[in-house]
């Protein structure tokens, strides 16, 4: 993490005046679960410094808009604590589509213009792309819904000024969020928003992949009964899916002395996880959820109240030296 640190002082050092930018209008189509997206560009007269100072302040805070800088990252896991003000996480462009976008934005001229205000419906995402000498700056918006302009015909905005209401007509007038999600640069990316990161990029086929690989990992340690039966359990339940993925960091079911204490203790509370003859997990939709939390070992007693609680994410109590 000591590199990425690094590369975070070096943006946040940038002089954000001195970039250059575009304007990237994402559509997405999805047909047969499997995702298509075009890049249109926009030109933008008057928005330069706007979009440079909301590069700005994702990286080095907006005292006046109370976003702090970034001073602490972490590695983007499917379980992660709500992001901290200060806080962001880091993933690699290429575990999601992100770099499939990337892609259709260096086509650079290739790809269409927007000439007609109409090919702003159901914009999907905008991507600023922020240029100096050789290197490349994408800042990730996401857009909730997607823009439909017959909705935004019907509003009726005015403003109070020379002492008068006068109405504003807003046939092409776009609210944009001053606000970025999430930075590619290079193959990192820096988030800001999980919830966004998740929602903008095809998530949910990364897990369900990893999914079949972790279940087959577990038949190969003769940990579950059936194979098909813990995918099916799971299905594509994000929450479940979540869980799973994140034994792939622990991987405890690997060691087996683990696991025996694991069986110890589902005997002693007299857990709803039964096991077959051979020692099996027998896994249906009724125990999925406990077999996954104790597998990865995210069941506690807690210090003060006594009492047994989950919890996804952990973070280890260090010790203070004596």
């Amino acid at each position: 993490m000591q590199d990425k640190l690094q590369l975070l002082e070096q943006l946040k050092a940038l002089n954000f005046n001195e970039l250059t930018c575009r304007l990237w209008v994402i559509k997405k189509n999805t047909r047969n679960a499997q995702n298509s997206y075009r890049a249109l560009f926009a030109a933008i007269d008057g928005l330069d410094a706007d979009l440079k100072n909301t590069l700005k302040a994702f990286f080095c805070g907006n005292q006046s808009a109370a976003i702090e800088p970034i001073n602490v990252l972490n590695e983007y896991q499917a379980l992660t604590a709500a992001i901290d003000e200060d806080r962001a996480l880091v993933d690699d462009k290429n575990n999601t589509d992100l770099a499939t976008i990337i892609e259709k934005i260096e086509d650079g001229a290739d790809n269409d213009p927007i000439v007609d205000i109409k090919q702003f419906n159901n914009a999907w995402a905008l991507v600023f792309e922020f240029t100096q000498l050789d290197s490349k700056i994408y800042a990730f918006s996401k857009v909730k819904g997607g823009w439909n302009l017959r909705s935004a015909r019907t509003a009726k905005n005015w403003i109070f000024k020379e002492g008068q209401f006068k109405k504003v007509e807003v046939d092409n007038i776009f609210s944009f969020r001053n606000a970025i999600d999430f930075v590619a640069y290079g193959n990192d990316v820096f988030i800001r928003d999980k919830a966004n990161y998740e929602l903008g990029l095809n998530i949910r086929e990364g897990l369900e992949a990893k999914r079949d690989l972790l279940a087959d990992a577990f038949a190969e340690h003769g940990i579950v009964a059936s194979v098909n039966d813990l995918k099916v359990a799971i299905g594509t339940n994000k929450t479940l899916l979540r869980r799973l993925v994140a034994i792939e960091q622990t991987r405890y079911f690997e060691d087996q002395e683990f696991i025996e204490d694991m069986k110890k203790i589902i005997d002693d509370h007299e857990f709803n996880l039964p096991s077959n003859e051979n020692g099996q997990f027998v896994i249906d939709e009724n125990n999925i959820d406990l077999f996954l939390k104790l597998v990865n070992d995210k069941r506690f007693i807690s210090l003060i109240k006594k009492q047994m609680v989950d919890a996804d994410v952990v973070e280890v109590v260090e010790q203070p030296a004596i």
